[in-house]
């Protein structure tokens, strides 16, 4: 079951809390398919520490769209929220404590959950800004494997290459195809 989770993208990053998400009932990695003008989804947050932690947050595309938070610190907390969503995208959630290196503790106390994805028939999600960005780490990621990274067998080694050529030129072309020059 815990591969079968990881393959669907159901899975969240942690350093301590426990974050379980929910939109329209599905969990991360899933898809929702809305109408053309988009749709109201019902997402559910729920998070558990054994650290207590302070703020928990919905976000879409990139921007809180809501939150809950515990100014004196919680180790559970939930958050239920309708959410409008004009265009496709994608919906996570996160929860983070004030606790962390600037305290007794050596790592900040976090949780983020993989996406779950809105899917809209006929529209593209596409950052221009985000597409420049990953270029430019997939050319920096592909010049260390070609000049500092210890190199595997030669069978090995094009394998790894063929990934950084072909996501270069995937997101090349999607750039093109959106009119962002580079």
């Amino acid at each position: 079951n815990w591969a079968k989770a990881v393959r669907s993208g159901n899975t969240f990053g942690k350093s301590g809390p426990l974050l379980l998400l929910h939109a329209d009932g599905r969990p991360p990695g899933a898809e929702i398919t809305l109408g053309a003008g988009g749709g109201t989804i019902e997402v559910a947050v729920e998070a558990q520490s054994f650290v207590p932690f302070h703020r928990l947050e919905i976000v879409h595309n990139g921007k809180v769209v809501a939150a809950r938070e515990e100014p004196a610190g919680t180790r559970s907390l939930h958050l239920a929220e309708k959410i409008k969503v004009p265009g496709p995208g994608w919906i996570a959630a996160r929860c983070a404590s004030q606790y962390g290196p600037t305290t007794t503790w050596p790592f900040r106390i976090a949780a983020h959950t993989s996406p779950v994805y809105v899917r809209i028939p006929g529209q593209e999600l596409f950052s221009p800004e985000a597409a420049t960005y990953f270029l430019q780490l997939i050319d920096g990621a592909q010049t260390y494997v070609e000049t500092l990274a210890v190199r595997p067998d030669p069978e090995t080694y094009a394998k790894i290459l063929r990934v950084y050529t072909d996501a270069h030129a995937t997101l090349h072309r999607r750039m093109h195809q959106h009119g962002v020059s580079h």
